[in-house]
């Protein structure tokens, strides 16, 4: 577990020299841009796990030991089974030749330590989250860098964080219109299009203007009973735990929520809260 925590934090620590303000690396910047929009899942063209697969079997013939890492812990996220990385490993080793051999005992060592490290779904350690939230703000400062529109940087938020973070399955903004949210853009299935201030998780977020985290969504609505969802809201019935996040304007004003359903309880906490209040106030708030 030492070694994956290692590799995450030195590769976090080093992204972030080189995309440092005072560098002014515009080229590296638009590199990170493209980088992270070529592996998104689109609804055209090849899967994210293909394209990660690719990404992989690439990186093991070019002998790039940090590449092979990281591809391997996406194709570990996006569910790549063990037969299948065995496959993975002996088409790099045929198109590449014997040289990639130590690469792959390399490989192997590594996936198998992913594999020990979450062996089954559920929440995400401390370490993980953080270097995932770490990318994901690097890739939409890249990508967001000089635009204006609010919808705009509001998909693109969506498009990174659901690329990045694989517990993350309904995603999207509830837009303040009066004393009601109206859905706005988001990744999932269909959202409630309309949520009054007060009502539920979103809407007691946009009245308390406060980050609100749920734990266990199916013990929310047996405590709720009779209250006519005062608590929760229900709009996909498979979400067991959710974080909702206020998002301000230049003027202080709340102009939305930020809200994240997992299918898994207990997938937030405060590393959540922490980057996903950073991203909201960076991009919206300045």
């Amino acid at each position: 577990m030492d070694k994956i925590k290692q590799f995450r934090d030195e590769r976090s620590r080093l992204n972030e020299r080189i995309l440092a303000p005072e560098n002014n690396a515009a080229i590296m910047k638009r590199i990170y841009g493209l980088d992270t929009f070529s592996y998104m899942e689109r609804n055209m063209g090849l899967s994210a796990k293909q394209k990660e697969i690719i990404g992989l079997a690439t990186s093991m013939v070019l002998r790039c030991d940090d590449c092979i890492k990281y591809h391997l812990e996406k194709c570990y996220e996006l569910g790549v089974a063990n037969d299948e990385m065995m496959d993975i490993f002996g088409i790099a080793n045929l198109v590449g030749g014997t040289i990639v051999i130590p690469h792959t005992r390399r490989a192997i060592e590594y996936w198998e330590l992913l594999n020990q490290e979450r062996p089954s779904p559920g929440p995400f350690d401390k370490s993980f989250k953080e270097d995932r939230y770490r990318e994901a703000i690097l890739a939409i400062n890249s990508v967001l860098e000089g635009v204006k529109n609010q919808i705009s940087k509001m998909a693109t938020i969506i498009e990174v964080l659901k690329s990045k973070l694989p517990y993350f399955y309904w995603i999207g903004f509830y837009l303040v219109e009066g004393k009601r949210l109206t859905v706005g853009p988001y990744q999932g299935t269909h959202g409630c299009l309309y949520i009054d201030f007060g009502k539920g998780v979103c809407g007691r977020a946009a009245e308390t203007e406060k980050t609100i985290i749920v734990d266990d969504i199916e013990a929310l609505n047996k405590e709720q009973q009779g209250s006519k969802g005062i608590l929760h809201v229900t709009c996909d019935p498979r979400c067991q735990s959710e974080i909702v996040v206020p998002v301000f304007g230049s003027e202080n004003e709340l102009i939305a929520v930020f809200d994240v359903d997992s299918l898994h309880k207990q997938s937030f906490d405060e590393v959540d809260r922490k980057y996903l209040e950073e991203i909201m106030q960076s991009h919206f708030r300045k």
